[in-house]
């Protein structure tokens, strides 16, 4: 039954109340959707400067390797016109940045494979 105290024209304002929550609700939804894809640009752009750097470090490493790797292999050939504690310490000249960037390399490509299995963990259903 129909209470008697209840007007016709009470029912009207909790459906404009529906209305304005729903409305808030939506706005609240795409504000939330808009923030995660910042969210996600930022920490993509973030991933590939790293990877940048990495795969970098790993070409700059490599070439000194290579460069000596030369002068590991040319040094009997100098050793005849210079002394040996001179050709150890251009040996020891290369080698000392070859190792710092190699160190480098291997530490910033480790330091992404441990970012990437921390965010794999995230997806995996338990």
């Amino acid at each position: 039954m129909i209470d008697a105290d209840v007007k016709p024209s009470q029912a009207s304002p909790p459906a404009l109340d529906a209305a304005d929550a729903l409305t808030a609700v939506v706005n609240s939804a795409t504000a939330v959707a808009r923030a995660e894809l910042r969210l996600a640009a930022a920490e993509a752009r973030a991933w590939l400067t790293r990877i940048g750097l990495g795969l970098f470090l790993l070409w700059l490493s490599l070439s000194l390797i290579q460069v000596f790797v030369l002068l590991l292999a040319l040094s009997p050939v100098l050793s005849q016109d210079h002394r040996w504690p001179l050709l150890g310490l251009m040996l020891l000249l290369s080698l000392v940045p070859t190792v710092s960037v190699s160190w480098l390399a291997i530490r910033e490509l480790k330091r992404l494979k441990e970012l990437g299995n921390g965010t794999d963990a995230h997806h995996q259903p338990n």
